[in-house]
């Protein structure tokens, strides 16, 4: 049995030519189930059918209590390129329905754009067109209000 500390012997798994456990598998082009034993497998490559690297010595060789958490973390299974792919398409659809949501709303709120064919420049164009409008009949309306004698807060005449 080796009388090296097991603190020692992860804290060294970054120089593994100088750990004592490390030189029982002097081949490097041995598989990683036989060097799992003594040091922390690198993740898999991207796409490789690997499963999570062994942890089994560092997690029980930490000395401290949160140190098993961090290790579990570590424990995950990387994304493989098809998985990160697939989420990006997923992610990039649900952004674009939300746009398109975006956009059909529009047409319901903007008068002029209920039943035609949505083009997204049109849609942009008639709900700048429709908010301009807004915009001036409320400045038209405040005036009305403070010629007749009224107030408005500052905060409502934007």
């Amino acid at each position: 049995m080796p009388s090296a500390p097991p603190a020692q012997a992860s804290s060294s798994s970054s120089s593994s030519s100088s750990s004592p456990s490390a030189s029982m598998s002097p081949n490097p082009s041995e598989s990683p189930s036989a060097r799992s034993a003594s040091t922390v497998q690198p993740a898999p490559a991207p796409g490789s059918n690997q499963g999570p690297p062994s942890v089994s010595m560092t997690s029980s060789a930490s000395p401290q209590p949160n140190a098993l958490s961090s290790v579990t973390e570590k424990e995950k299974p990387r994304l493989t390129e098809q998985e990160k792919k697939n989420n990006h398409i997923a992610s990039e659809q649900k952004r674009r329905a939300a746009i398109r949501e975006g956009f059909d709303r529009l047409t319901e709120l903007v008068p002029g754009l209920e039943g035609q064919g949505r083009s997204e420049g049109v849609v942009l164009r008639k709900t700048v067109d429709f908010m301009q409008t807004k915009l001036q009949e409320r400045r038209e309306l405040v005036a009305e209000i403070e010629k007749r004698g009224g107030s408005i807060d500052d905060t409502l005449r934007r």
